[in-house]
């Protein structure tokens, strides 16, 4: 009896995997289902029109009102149906659906849009509400526009601020985004614009009114015409206070518009955040005891985003160091950063690394009296950016330029990337010798970092230039008399703790004034300064190379004697590596 159980439960299994297998095969039939339009238009004399109907099953469509038809209103797999639009007994506007069901899938609607006797340009949805902020990708609106008079775009800023700044160009349309007008005999035409819009950084709403201004026919002047606008409608921003809760406020809108990875739990005290510092009454640089609990510094991490930084981050009062890294498709970017970061009194180290930057605002100089530590690798900058000098920036020690490079060339003569525009950070110095001059002669710079870029040509020697006085060396003792010995050797870079000039494209000969600096074998230079592009060639299609590479230091510990028992190893002539060097 058991026995018979199981087979009879077996069978059962059986059959219920056939059905299951029938049940798919049966959905799989089902399949793909399309409409060859989904927005008609039409004059007040009505018409017919044609549309295409692909489908694997079988369909039936439903007019929504009286005066539209649709023939033949079902059928099996591709048809073409004829739409009948009749007279309009009304000067006005009037809309109804044509509904497409097929079998086991969800309804496609056309739309139909039928315009009164007259010119008229008519909006299917006049008001359009916005949130204050979205992620890149859903932040534009779509209008659908019927007309059958040619027309153009203008906007109507309508909110201003208590100072009497009027809130504009938050609205815009993309070239492409244009509608591309063919009325032949007032034929009317459904236009589906694309709008797109900013995020709104004012506590206030915000609106707009997109006005469509009819076009000259034929030299004319356009008839009187119906017109809908569209009136737009922003919500406002929260409100961020100059206090903790506002900081928290500020860093969740920066981290949600960045879209970074970095996961914070919004429920949780912002102390326990892992991108997070708090200033501590214990702190010896506090700005002041109004500081205490508010942030220090934030990192953002790897992020997606096409814009700069959120106008949020102004609102970090007393932010010290403020980091993020990694942007999605950078080389593909263009970004000009704003100037909202400039507000920040206290910042002293500032990292925007691979971000897609290609400019800095002008007055970037705000951060002059704070900035010791700026960050810009791999971004996409051309040249280094005009702000960026000795003067405007005295406190400033640590500058990492390197990696600036929106695409990988090996040979400059022969890329179909133009050098000065496309490729990155580019400065021939046999064509512009003095261009890298703004980073060479920044006597203040302690670390200076240009690995990975487009430099190419000969360093500049500076010969005629001052060079290393008494007082220059009191710190080294009897170490550096060579120096002394041989005032033509330039001083450039006398601060210099870290500098990287590999992976570039530099040829010629190794200047003097770098070939005995006093921090040399301190910068590793057989890996950071010597060694270039590999396989690379410059705009003049030589092989990249220094042509007095020293093969030893020899030279070097025999104009500095004393330097030779810190450095040689083993008792050969090797530099230690920065990791050894700490030990």
């Amino acid at each position: 009896m058991k026995h018979l159980l199981k087979i009879a439960l077996g069978l059962v299994l059986c059959l219920g995997l056939f059905t299951a297998c029938d049940d798919e095969e049966d959905n799989a039939a089902v399949s793909g289902f399309s409409l060859s339009k989904t927005e008609v238009a039409a004059n007040a004399e009505g018409g017919k029109e044609t549309v295409t109907v692909s489908s694997e099953g079988e369909w039936v469509a439903k007019s929504s009102e009286p005066w539209l038809s649709i023939s033949p209103a079902n059928g099996f797999g591709n048809t073409e149906c004829v739409i009948t639009i009749d007279e309009a007994l009304k000067n006005e506007v009037r809309e109804a659906e044509i509904r497409f069901i097929p079998k086991g899938q969800a309804p496609k609607v056309i739309t139909v849009t039928q315009l009164g006797y007259g010119k008229m340009i008519h909006v299917k949805e006049a008001e359009v509400n916005l949130k204050a902020s979205d992620v890149y990708e859903k932040r534009y609106f779509e209008a659908i526009i019927t007309a059958n008079v040619s027309f153009k775009i203008a906007y109507e800023w309508l909110t201003t601020t208590e100072e009497g700044v009027t809130l504009e160009n938050w609205i815009s349309l993309e070239k492409k985004n244009e509608p591309v007008f063919n009325l032949e005999s007032a034929r009317p035409q459904t236009y589906k614009v694309r709008f797109d819009w900013k995020m709104n950084p004012e506590w206030i709403e915000r609106r707009a009114k997109i006005n469509f201004e009819p076009m000259e026919q034929n030299g004319k002047s356009a008839e009187e015409v119906a017109i809908t606008p569209i009136l737009v409608t922003q919500a406002a921003s929260p409100v961020i206070t100059d206090d903790r809760a506002g900081d928290s406020l500020a860093i969740l809108t920066i981290h949600e518009r960045l879209a970074s990875d970095i996961a914070i739990n919004s429920s949780e005290n912002m102390m326990y955040w892992d991108n997070v510092s708090l200033w501590k009454r214990t702190d010896k640089e506090l700005p002041g005891p109004e500081a205490v609990g508010r942030v220090r510094s934030v990192n953002f991490g790897t992020i997606t985003t096409k814009e700069s930084l959120p106008q949020e981050v102004r609102y970090l009062k007393y932010l010290e160091t403020f980091q993020v890294y990694g942007n999605a498709n950078t080389m593909l970017l263009s970004i000009d950063l704003e100037n909202h970061i400039c507000e920040l009194e206290y910042l002293k180290n500032l990292q925007i690394g691979g971000y897609g930057l290609v400019s800095l605002p002008e007055d970037f100089d705000r951060l002059g009296n704070s900035l010791e530590s700026l960050d810009l690798s791999a971004n996409n900058f051309t040249g280094v950016p005009a702000v960026l000098t000795q003067n405007n920036f005295p406190k400033l020690k640590s500058l990492i330029f390197n990696a600036n490079r929106r695409w990988t060339v090996s040979n400059l003569k022969d890329s179909q990337y133009n050098k000065d525009t496309e490729l990155g950070f580019h400065i021939n110095m046999d064509e512009n010798p003095t261009e890298i001059d703004q980073l060479f002669l920044w006597d203040n710079l302690e670390e200076l970092v240009l690995s990975y870029n487009y430099l190419e040509g000969t360093l500049p020697t500076y010969e005629g230039r001052t060079g290393w006085q008494a007082d220059d060396l009191k710190q080294y003792g009897d170490t550096l008399n060579y120096l002394l010995e041989h005032p033509e050797i330039p001083k450039i870079l006398p601060n210099m703790k870290r500098l990287t000039l590999n992976l570039n494209f530099f040829t010629g000969k190794i200047p003097e004034w770098l070939r005995f600096h006093p921090h040399l074998l301190d910068w590793f230079p057989e890996v950071l300064i010597f060694n270039q592009q590999e396989m690379g060639q410059d705009s003049k299609g030589t092989p990249v190379k220094f042509s007095d590479e020293p093969s030893s230091f020899t030279y070097y510990f025999d104009a500095y004697p004393l330097y030779k028992q810190k450095y040689e190893v083993e008792g050969e002539d090797e530099t230690l590596k920065p990791e050894e060097q700490k030990k």
